[in-house]
């Protein structure tokens, strides 16, 4: 039988998630907020403030993209829909989240694409949960 204590899996210290999350959010708290809590359990977060900053951005790179849906006058759902279509799906996951609560917006998130729909203000320990049962199905 195959001795595997000394894999570098099992090392001490080791985090065997290295996804990379792009934020996309015009407070930068946010980000910061995400980037912070996330690093400790080896994800590579990065953030820019806007839709269109994404323009210049390979998401291919990214495993996920936390996405406030009121970014840039509240076109985040055309962001949603275009990430979903430019990429194959199951390539890029998409979280998306806003301070509207109504089922609409839920619905039209889900309908754009998104994996996954959070109301703002949410908790650490639920977004962290729904990114970890969002990659899980990647």
């Amino acid at each position: 039988m195959a001795d595997f204590t000394n894999y570098p899996f099992n090392a001490p210290g080791h985090r065997a998630t290295t996804a990379r999350i792009l934020v996309v959010d015009a407070d930068i708290s946010v980000g910061d907020m995400i980037r912070d809590n996330f690093a400790a359990e080896g994800y590579h977060v990065e953030s820019c403030l806007s839709g269109d900053a994404t323009y210049n951005i390979d998401l291919s790179q990214y495993k996920l993209v936390l996405l406030d849906l009121s970014i840039d006058d509240n076109s985040g759902l055309g962001l949603v829909e275009q990430i979903k279509q430019i990429y194959d799906p199951g390539e890029v996951a998409v979280i998306a989240y806003s301070v509207r609560m109504s089922p609409e917006t839920i619905i039209a998130a889900l309908n754009a694409g998104a994996d996954d729909y959070l109301i703002k203000p949410f908790s650490i320990r639920e977004l962290k949960a729904r990114v970890r049962s969002v990659l899980r199905r990647r």
